[in-house]
Protein backbone atom coordinates (compact mmCIF):
# COMPACT_ATOMS: atom_id res chain seq x y z
CA UNK A 1 0.00 0.00 0.00
CA UNK A 2 2.44 2.51 -1.01
CA UNK A 3 2.24 6.26 -0.77
CA UNK A 4 3.14 9.86 -1.70
CA UNK A 5 1.68 13.34 -1.24
CA UNK A 6 0.86 16.20 -2.80
CA UNK A 7 -0.72 19.43 -1.69
CA UNK A 8 -4.44 19.67 -2.37
CA UNK A 9 -3.25 21.95 -5.13
CA UNK A 10 0.15 20.46 -6.62
CA UNK A 11 0.66 17.26 -8.91
CA UNK A 12 3.40 15.86 -7.00
CA UNK A 13 6.17 16.41 -4.31
CA UNK A 14 8.91 17.98 -5.28
CA UNK A 15 11.97 15.60 -4.57
CA UNK A 16 12.28 12.09 -4.58
CA UNK A 17 15.22 9.99 -3.41
CA UNK A 18 17.03 8.16 -6.28
CA UNK A 19 16.33 4.83 -4.38
CA UNK A 20 12.79 5.27 -4.91
CA UNK A 21 12.67 2.27 -7.06
CA UNK A 22 13.69 -0.12 -4.44
CA UNK A 23 11.13 1.78 -1.84
CA UNK A 24 8.37 0.80 -4.44
CA UNK A 25 9.70 -3.23 -4.77
CA UNK A 26 9.07 -3.37 -1.26
CA UNK A 27 5.69 -1.97 -0.63
CA UNK A 28 4.57 -3.00 -3.93
CA UNK A 29 5.39 -6.90 -2.10
CA UNK A 30 2.64 -6.46 -0.13
CA UNK A 31 -1.16 -6.67 -0.40
CA UNK A 32 -3.64 -4.15 -0.16
CA UNK A 33 -6.21 -4.32 2.73
CA UNK A 34 -7.15 -7.11 4.82
CA UNK A 35 -8.12 -9.44 3.72
CA UNK A 36 -33.51 3.36 8.19
CA UNK A 37 -35.37 4.78 11.17
CA UNK A 38 -37.81 7.42 11.34
CA UNK A 39 -34.98 10.15 12.50
CA UNK A 40 -33.32 9.40 9.07
CA UNK A 41 -31.94 11.68 6.35
CA UNK A 42 -30.14 11.55 3.37
CA UNK A 43 -29.17 13.86 0.49
CA UNK A 44 -32.61 13.76 -1.45
CA UNK A 45 -34.15 15.08 1.81
CA UNK A 46 -31.60 18.08 2.94
CA UNK A 47 -32.54 19.89 5.97
CA UNK A 48 -31.64 23.87 6.08
CA UNK A 49 -30.74 26.06 3.19
CA UNK A 50 -28.51 24.15 0.58
CA UNK A 51 -26.61 26.87 -0.53
CA UNK A 52 -25.11 27.24 2.56
CA UNK A 53 -24.55 23.69 3.19
CA UNK A 54 -22.25 23.56 -0.53
CA UNK A 55 -20.25 26.62 1.00
CA UNK A 56 -19.66 25.17 4.39
CA UNK A 57 -18.43 21.33 2.37
CA UNK A 58 -16.05 23.73 0.37
CA UNK A 59 -14.78 25.29 3.32
CA UNK A 60 -14.15 22.10 5.23
CA UNK A 61 -12.29 20.60 2.21
CA UNK A 62 -9.79 23.87 1.84
CA UNK A 63 -6.32 23.34 3.49
CA UNK A 64 -6.32 25.15 6.78
CA UNK A 65 -4.47 28.33 8.22
CA UNK A 66 -1.47 26.33 9.59
CA UNK A 67 1.73 25.18 8.68
CA UNK A 68 2.45 21.63 9.59
CA UNK A 69 4.96 20.25 11.73
CA UNK A 70 5.71 16.87 12.75
CA UNK A 71 7.98 14.50 14.29
CA UNK A 72 8.46 10.55 14.75
CA UNK A 73 8.39 9.14 18.48
CA UNK A 74 7.75 5.58 19.57
CA UNK A 75 5.48 3.89 21.87
CA UNK A 76 6.08 -0.14 23.33
CA UNK A 77 3.24 -2.57 23.24
CA UNK A 78 2.45 -2.80 27.06
CA UNK A 79 1.71 -7.03 26.49
CA UNK A 80 5.10 -7.17 24.61
CA UNK A 81 7.82 -4.72 25.23
CA UNK A 82 9.94 -5.95 22.45
CA UNK A 83 7.22 -4.61 19.77
CA UNK A 84 8.26 -1.46 18.87
CA UNK A 85 5.52 1.07 17.77
CA UNK A 86 6.97 4.06 15.59
CA UNK A 87 4.29 7.15 15.77
CA UNK A 88 4.62 9.94 13.15
CA UNK A 89 2.63 13.11 14.78
CA UNK A 90 1.79 16.25 12.87
CA UNK A 91 0.80 19.51 14.71
CA UNK A 92 0.06 23.29 14.02
CA UNK A 93 2.74 25.49 13.40
CA UNK A 94 2.26 29.09 13.19
CA UNK A 95 2.88 30.73 9.31
CA UNK A 96 5.87 32.57 10.29
CA UNK A 97 7.44 29.51 12.45
CA UNK A 98 9.46 27.67 9.62
CA UNK A 99 12.40 29.76 8.76
CA UNK A 100 15.44 27.55 8.30
CA UNK A 101 13.78 24.51 8.79
CA UNK A 102 13.98 21.27 6.81
CA UNK A 103 11.02 19.35 5.10
CA UNK A 104 10.57 16.47 6.41
CA UNK A 105 11.42 13.31 4.65
CA UNK A 106 9.20 10.29 4.85
CA UNK A 107 11.20 6.92 5.08
CA UNK A 108 9.91 3.03 4.21
CA UNK A 109 13.38 2.67 5.53
CA UNK A 110 16.74 4.81 5.83
CA UNK A 111 17.41 5.81 2.49
CA UNK A 112 13.94 4.86 0.91
CA UNK A 113 11.80 7.45 0.33
CA UNK A 114 10.51 10.62 -0.45
CA UNK A 115 10.36 14.69 0.57
CA UNK A 116 7.28 16.19 1.80
CA UNK A 117 5.37 19.39 0.43
CA UNK A 118 3.97 20.37 3.81
CA UNK A 119 5.62 18.76 6.77
CA UNK A 120 8.24 20.66 8.37
CA UNK A 121 10.80 18.94 10.91
CA UNK A 122 10.73 19.52 14.64
CA UNK A 123 8.93 23.12 13.88
CA UNK A 124 7.77 24.58 16.65
CA UNK A 125 4.24 24.07 17.53
CA UNK A 126 1.43 27.02 17.58
CA UNK A 127 -0.01 27.73 21.11
CA UNK A 128 -2.56 24.91 22.07
CA UNK A 129 -4.28 22.85 22.96
CA UNK A 130 -5.80 21.59 20.14
CA UNK A 131 -8.31 17.97 19.40
CA UNK A 132 -6.37 14.74 18.81
CA UNK A 133 -6.86 11.89 16.06
CA UNK A 134 -5.47 8.85 15.65
CA UNK A 135 -5.22 7.33 12.20
CA UNK A 136 -4.66 3.93 11.49
CA UNK A 137 -3.38 2.11 8.78
CA UNK A 138 -4.75 -0.77 6.79
CA UNK A 139 -3.01 -4.27 6.02
CA UNK A 140 0.05 -4.30 4.83
CA UNK A 141 0.82 -0.32 5.04
CA UNK A 142 2.21 1.90 6.90
CA UNK A 143 2.13 5.12 9.14
CA UNK A 144 2.45 7.26 6.73
CA UNK A 145 0.27 5.84 3.92
CA UNK A 146 -2.55 8.61 3.74
CA UNK A 147 -0.62 12.40 3.85
CA UNK A 148 -3.64 13.70 2.35
CA UNK A 149 -5.47 13.42 5.17
CA UNK A 150 -3.29 12.98 8.43
CA UNK A 151 -1.21 16.34 7.14
CA UNK A 152 -4.40 18.42 6.13
CA UNK A 153 -6.12 17.55 9.29
CA UNK A 154 -3.20 18.84 11.23
CA UNK A 155 -3.23 22.29 8.83
CA UNK A 156 -6.98 22.50 9.93
CA UNK A 157 -5.88 22.97 13.82
CA UNK A 158 -5.76 19.10 15.21
CA UNK A 159 -2.84 17.47 16.40
CA UNK A 160 -2.66 14.04 14.46
CA UNK A 161 -0.89 10.44 15.26
CA UNK A 162 -0.44 7.15 13.07
CA UNK A 163 1.02 4.71 14.42
CA UNK A 164 2.71 1.30 12.25
CA UNK A 165 1.23 -1.78 13.35
CA UNK A 166 4.30 -3.26 13.87
CA UNK A 167 3.75 -7.13 12.37
CA UNK A 168 1.07 -5.75 9.69
CA UNK A 169 3.19 -3.00 7.96
CA UNK A 170 4.51 -3.04 4.58
CA UNK A 171 7.88 -3.69 5.74
CA UNK A 172 6.97 -6.70 7.72
CA UNK A 173 5.24 -8.15 4.64
CA UNK A 174 8.32 -7.67 2.25
CA UNK A 175 10.68 -9.32 5.36
CA UNK A 176 8.83 -12.36 6.29
CA UNK A 177 7.93 -10.65 9.48
CA UNK A 178 4.24 -10.39 9.55
CA UNK A 179 1.92 -11.64 12.15
CA UNK A 180 -1.48 -14.05 11.73
CA UNK A 181 -4.50 -11.61 10.94
CA UNK A 182 -6.09 -13.06 14.05
CA UNK A 183 -3.21 -11.90 16.47
CA UNK A 184 -3.49 -8.32 14.60
CA UNK A 185 -6.57 -8.19 14.99
CA UNK A 186 -6.51 -8.48 18.68
CA UNK A 187 -3.29 -6.31 19.18
CA UNK A 188 -4.18 -2.88 16.30
CA UNK A 189 -6.81 -1.21 18.77
CA UNK A 190 -5.05 -1.84 22.13
CA UNK A 191 -1.79 0.41 19.46
CA UNK A 192 -4.31 3.03 18.95
CA UNK A 193 -4.77 3.46 23.02
CA UNK A 194 -0.50 2.90 23.39
CA UNK A 195 -0.65 5.61 20.82
CA UNK A 196 -3.30 7.96 22.79
CA UNK A 197 -1.42 7.53 26.04
CA UNK A 198 2.01 8.26 24.41
CA UNK A 199 0.92 11.62 23.09
CA UNK A 200 -0.78 12.48 25.78
CA UNK A 201 2.15 12.28 27.87
CA UNK A 202 4.37 14.22 25.31
CA UNK A 203 1.38 16.97 26.21
CA UNK A 204 1.89 16.65 30.12
CA UNK A 205 5.55 16.50 30.12
CA UNK A 206 6.19 20.23 30.46
CA UNK A 207 9.66 19.40 29.24
CA UNK A 208 8.26 18.54 25.40
CA UNK A 209 7.65 20.92 22.55
CA UNK A 210 3.98 19.60 22.27
CA UNK A 211 3.17 20.70 26.35
CA UNK A 212 0.22 21.53 26.86
CA UNK A 213 -0.67 21.12 22.64
CA UNK A 214 -3.25 18.25 23.26
CA UNK A 215 -6.86 18.38 24.67
CA UNK A 216 -7.02 15.17 26.20
CA UNK A 217 -11.10 15.64 26.31
CA UNK A 218 -10.96 16.09 22.72
CA UNK A 219 -9.75 12.57 20.74
CA UNK A 220 -10.91 10.79 17.63
CA UNK A 221 -9.68 8.13 15.90
CA UNK A 222 -9.74 7.68 11.91
CA UNK A 223 -8.55 4.80 9.80
CA UNK A 224 -8.71 2.91 6.53
CA UNK A 225 -9.81 -0.56 5.44
CA UNK A 226 -8.35 -2.94 8.04
CA UNK A 227 -7.78 0.42 9.98
CA UNK A 228 -11.42 1.05 9.75
CA UNK A 229 -11.98 -2.35 11.87
CA UNK A 230 -9.54 -1.14 13.79
CA UNK A 231 -11.09 2.35 14.68
CA UNK A 232 -14.37 0.73 15.54
CA UNK A 233 -12.77 -2.04 17.98
CA UNK A 234 -11.58 1.28 19.74
CA UNK A 235 -15.07 2.31 20.32
CA UNK A 236 -16.55 -0.90 20.21
CA UNK A 237 -14.51 -3.70 21.89
CA UNK A 238 -12.49 -6.50 20.55
CA UNK A 239 -11.02 -10.34 21.93
CA UNK A 240 -7.45 -8.88 22.96
CA UNK A 241 -4.47 -11.10 23.70
CA UNK A 242 -5.26 -11.09 27.05
CA UNK A 243 -9.23 -11.00 27.05
CA UNK A 244 -12.09 -8.78 25.66
CA UNK A 245 -10.66 -5.40 25.02
CA UNK A 246 -12.96 -2.67 26.51
CA UNK A 247 -13.63 0.33 24.89
CA UNK A 248 -11.36 3.33 25.00
CA UNK A 249 -13.73 5.74 26.80
CA UNK A 250 -11.74 8.85 25.92
CA UNK A 251 -12.33 8.28 22.25
CA UNK A 252 -15.41 11.16 21.38
CA UNK A 253 -15.55 10.43 17.85
CA UNK A 254 -14.94 8.30 14.84
CA UNK A 255 -14.21 8.25 11.15
CA UNK A 256 -14.42 4.89 9.55
CA UNK A 257 -12.89 5.38 5.51
CA UNK A 258 -13.88 1.76 3.74
CA UNK A 259 -13.97 -0.35 6.61
CA UNK A 260 -13.26 -3.96 7.05
CA UNK A 261 -15.81 -5.06 9.28
CA UNK A 262 -16.00 -9.11 8.88
CA UNK A 263 -14.13 -9.64 12.02
CA UNK A 264 -16.89 -7.98 14.48
CA UNK A 265 -19.84 -8.85 15.07
CA UNK A 266 -23.32 -7.17 15.57
CA UNK A 267 -22.95 -6.99 19.49
CA UNK A 268 -19.85 -5.53 19.12
CA UNK A 269 -20.95 -3.07 16.32
CA UNK A 270 -24.09 -2.32 18.32
CA UNK A 271 -22.01 -1.06 21.32
CA UNK A 272 -20.70 1.50 19.56
CA UNK A 273 -22.21 4.92 20.96
CA UNK A 274 -19.90 7.67 19.64
CA UNK A 275 -20.51 9.34 16.93
CA UNK A 276 -19.16 7.93 13.59
CA UNK A 277 -19.07 8.41 10.10
CA UNK A 278 -18.61 6.10 7.72
CA UNK A 279 -16.94 7.00 4.17
CA UNK A 280 -17.32 4.29 1.70
CA UNK A 281 -16.53 4.17 -2.26
CA UNK A 282 -18.70 2.48 -4.37
CA UNK A 283 -16.57 0.54 -6.48
CA UNK A 284 -14.49 -1.08 -3.46
CA UNK A 285 -13.93 -4.71 -4.63
CA UNK A 286 -11.72 -5.36 -1.24
CA UNK A 287 -13.65 -3.91 1.48
CA UNK A 288 -17.37 -3.70 -0.20
CA UNK A 289 -20.75 -1.43 1.14
CA UNK A 290 -22.24 -4.53 0.91
CA UNK A 291 -21.49 -6.33 3.41
CA UNK A 292 -18.98 -4.18 5.07
CA UNK A 293 -20.61 -0.83 5.17
CA UNK A 294 -24.26 -2.21 5.73
CA UNK A 295 -23.33 -4.31 8.85
CA UNK A 296 -22.38 -1.08 10.58
CA UNK A 297 -24.91 1.18 9.08
CA UNK A 298 -27.35 -2.00 10.31
CA UNK A 299 -25.68 -2.06 13.64
CA UNK A 300 -23.93 0.59 14.89
CA UNK A 301 -25.72 2.45 18.10
CA UNK A 302 -23.78 5.63 17.19
CA UNK A 303 -25.81 8.85 17.29
CA UNK A 304 -25.11 10.70 15.17
CA UNK A 305 -24.34 8.00 12.33
CA UNK A 306 -23.70 9.52 9.25
CA UNK A 307 -22.74 7.33 5.91
CA UNK A 308 -20.89 9.06 2.66
CA UNK A 309 -20.90 6.58 -0.47
CA UNK A 310 -18.80 8.01 -2.72
CA UNK A 311 -20.26 7.27 -6.39
CA UNK A 312 -17.56 5.37 -8.49
CA UNK A 313 -14.62 5.63 -5.71
CA UNK A 314 -12.65 2.62 -5.23
CA UNK A 315 -10.56 1.13 -2.46
CA UNK A 316 -7.44 2.62 -2.40
CA UNK A 317 -9.00 6.08 -3.60
CA UNK A 318 -8.55 6.14 0.09
CA UNK A 319 -5.17 6.22 0.11
CA UNK A 320 -2.25 7.77 -1.52
CA UNK A 321 -1.21 5.20 -4.16
CA UNK A 322 -2.57 7.21 -7.06
CA UNK A 323 0.30 10.17 -6.44
CA UNK A 324 2.70 7.42 -5.75
CA UNK A 325 2.03 6.17 -9.22
CA UNK A 326 1.95 9.67 -10.74
CA UNK A 327 5.24 10.64 -9.63
CA UNK A 328 7.42 7.32 -10.28
CA UNK A 329 5.46 7.11 -13.64
CA UNK A 330 7.81 11.18 -14.72
CA UNK A 331 10.83 9.51 -13.33
CA UNK A 332 13.34 8.28 -16.15
CA UNK A 333 15.36 6.63 -13.84
CA UNK A 334 12.77 3.75 -12.61
CA UNK A 335 12.90 0.62 -14.24
CA UNK A 336 10.53 -0.02 -16.68
CA UNK A 337 9.88 -3.36 -14.84
CA UNK A 338 9.21 -1.43 -11.83
CA UNK A 339 6.70 1.51 -13.04
CA UNK A 340 4.64 -1.65 -15.00
CA UNK A 341 4.12 -2.97 -11.32
CA UNK A 342 3.23 -0.02 -9.92
CA UNK A 343 0.82 0.61 -12.43
CA UNK A 344 -0.84 -3.16 -12.06
CA UNK A 345 -0.76 -2.66 -8.33
CA UNK A 346 -2.92 0.52 -8.39
CA UNK A 347 -5.03 -0.58 -10.53
CA UNK A 348 -8.95 0.46 -10.31
CA UNK A 349 -7.96 3.45 -7.70
CA UNK A 350 -6.43 5.40 -10.42
CA UNK A 351 -7.88 3.99 -13.65
CA UNK A 352 -10.47 6.00 -15.88
CA UNK A 353 -13.26 4.30 -14.79
CA UNK A 354 -13.46 5.47 -11.34
CA UNK A 355 -13.77 8.68 -9.82
CA UNK A 356 -10.42 10.88 -10.22
CA UNK A 357 -8.80 10.16 -7.01
CA UNK A 358 -8.06 13.38 -5.88
CA UNK A 359 -11.88 14.36 -5.91
CA UNK A 360 -12.19 11.29 -3.89
CA UNK A 361 -9.71 12.67 -1.43
CA UNK A 362 -11.19 16.09 -1.47
CA UNK A 363 -14.46 14.35 -0.57
CA UNK A 364 -12.90 12.43 2.15
CA UNK A 365 -11.05 15.66 3.20
CA UNK A 366 -14.31 17.45 3.51
CA UNK A 367 -15.98 15.39 5.53
CA UNK A 368 -14.29 13.86 7.47
CA UNK A 369 -12.57 17.67 8.59
CA UNK A 370 -16.31 18.98 9.18
CA UNK A 371 -17.23 16.00 10.98
CA UNK A 372 -14.24 15.93 13.65
CA UNK A 373 -14.54 19.91 13.58
CA UNK A 374 -18.40 19.63 14.68
CA UNK A 375 -17.75 16.55 16.91
CA UNK A 376 -14.96 17.53 19.00
CA UNK A 377 -14.71 21.18 19.00
CA UNK A 378 -19.10 21.57 19.80
CA UNK A 379 -18.95 24.09 16.96
CA UNK A 380 -21.87 23.44 15.10
CA UNK A 381 -20.15 24.91 12.27
CA UNK A 382 -21.09 22.09 9.36
CA UNK A 383 -24.72 21.26 10.77
CA UNK A 384 -25.91 22.00 7.37
CA UNK A 385 -23.22 19.51 5.59
CA UNK A 386 -23.60 16.90 8.11
CA UNK A 387 -27.75 16.51 8.06
CA UNK A 388 -26.73 15.94 4.36
CA UNK A 389 -27.35 18.77 2.74
CA UNK A 390 -26.60 19.29 -0.57
CA UNK A 391 -24.37 16.32 -1.16
CA UNK A 392 -22.24 16.81 -4.13
CA UNK A 393 -23.65 15.06 -7.26
CA UNK A 394 -20.87 11.81 -6.18
CA UNK A 395 -21.86 11.26 -3.17
CA UNK A 396 -24.95 9.70 -1.26
CA UNK A 397 -25.18 11.00 1.77
CA UNK A 398 -27.16 9.50 5.00
CA UNK A 399 -27.50 10.81 8.77
CA UNK A 400 -29.31 9.24 11.47
CA UNK A 401 -29.46 11.79 14.78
Amino acid sequence: MPTTHIRPSAPRPTRWKRTVALAVVAVLAVGVAACGSTDEQSASSTTGDPATAAGNLVQAGEPGPFEVGVRTIEATDPNDPSRRLPIDVWYPVEADATAGLARHDYEFIPGLGYTSEVSWDDAPPAPGPFPFVVYSHGNGGFRWVSTFLTEFLASKGFVVAAVDHTGNTALDEFTGQSLPQAQVAQVRPGDVTATIDAVLALSNDSGDPLSGRVDADRIGVTGHSFGGYTTLAVAGGAPGPDGDLPPDERVKALVALAPYTTLLNEDQLGSITVPLMVISGTLDTTTPIDPHTEAVWSAAGSRPLIRVDITDAAHNSFTDLCQLRVAVGERPDVPEAIGAELERQSGQACGAEVLDYLEVQRITRSYAAAFLIDELDGSNQFAGVLDCGDAPPSVVCRVRN
